[in-house]
């Protein structure tokens, strides 16, 4: 018997605007330069919120681009990503919504690869993060199994390509 995967549920508008996006390029030790893009839920500025609501979120944001946990092979989920003109838009599964993208030395460096290592976090993290705190974040999302990735290719993708 075989089993398939769980379909993924479209992730709504709501939770597209309420996502942040951090970009950077790491070279690889053969020289290769990998544009990473990761998404995390935005901390309220003066709200709490509940962190089963905020992982609940982010599980459902991992599962639509079909990011597996750290420490899992990471997919290749196919073609997720559209430029144009500088622009990048990050397609979901099952929703006609994208993130769109501006951070022109990221685009430049995903025309060049073909690519991009899509990294989700679980909990959240403050739009404010410093540099020393989002690579805390990153490395303990990573050995916690709070962190899931992906491989996205450039291509024509649509809303709700598979």
């Amino acid at each position: 018997m075989t089993t398939e995967a769980p379909v993924a549920e479209a992730v709504p508008l709501s939770t597209l605007m309420s996502v942040n996006v951090r970009t950077w390029v790491e070279e690889t030790d053969d020289g290769v330069l990998i544009p990473c893009l990761m998404l995390t839920y935005q901390a309220p500025q003066f709200d709490d919120v509940d962190p089963a609501a905020v992982e609940a979120t982010m599980r459902q944001v991992a599962q639509s681009l079909g990011a597996r946990r750290s420490g899992e092979p990471v997919p290749n989920v196919g073609m997720r990503l559209t430029l144009r003109r500088g622009v990048a838009l990050l397609w979901f599964r099952e929703t006609g919504y994208a993130l769109k993208v501006q951070h022109p030395r990221w685009v430049r460096a995903v025309e060049g690869c073909g690519c991009t290592l899509l990294a989700v976090g679980i909990d959240e993290l403050s739009q404010v993060a410093t540099l020393a705190e989002v690579d805390e974040y990153r490395n303990h999302a990573r050995e916690t199994g709070r962190l899931f990735f992906a491989l996205a290719d450039v291509g024509r993708a649509v809303g709700g390509a598979s």
